[in-house]
């Protein structure tokens, strides 16, 4: 990570990141979302509607360095790294019906239609 950045970042640690309009994300729908320079050290993250609530993983798959997808959900539930077709639950990042790690989850608060999220 250059240094600059590094320190940029760690301004900022233990603050959210604000996404603005975030909150019109529709049920059963995913997008992906960059917080900063994703080649400096910023993060990917794909933010999911899931029975009403707005949850965030972070993109990259936890398998074989595939990328977590935005778009429709399986089931309305699931996101999916379409490498290997794995499937992950946006609540606690759960891999399913395979036997792949957990994906990251970050905390996600919505407030007046935008997202404060913490990488």
């Amino acid at each position: 990570m250059p240094a600059m950045f590094g320190k940029i970042l760690s301004a900022f640690r233990g603050k959210p990141a604000l996404i603005k309009g975030a909150g019109r994300l529709e049920e059963g729908q995913s997008k992906r979302v960059e917080l900063g320079d994703t080649l400096a050290g910023g993060v990917a993250v794909i933010l999911c509607r899931v029975d009403g609530d707005l949850l965030a993983l972070d993109d990259r798959c936890p398998h074989d360095d595939g990328r977590i997808i935005g778009g429709p959900l399986v089931d309305g539930k699931f996101a999916v790294c379409p490498l290997h077709n794995y499937q992950f639950d946006p609540k606690n990042g759960a891999a399913k019906n395979n036997a792949c790690k957990k994906a990251r989850t970050y905390k996600v608060r919505e407030t007046g239609g935008d997202a404060e999220i913490w990488i």
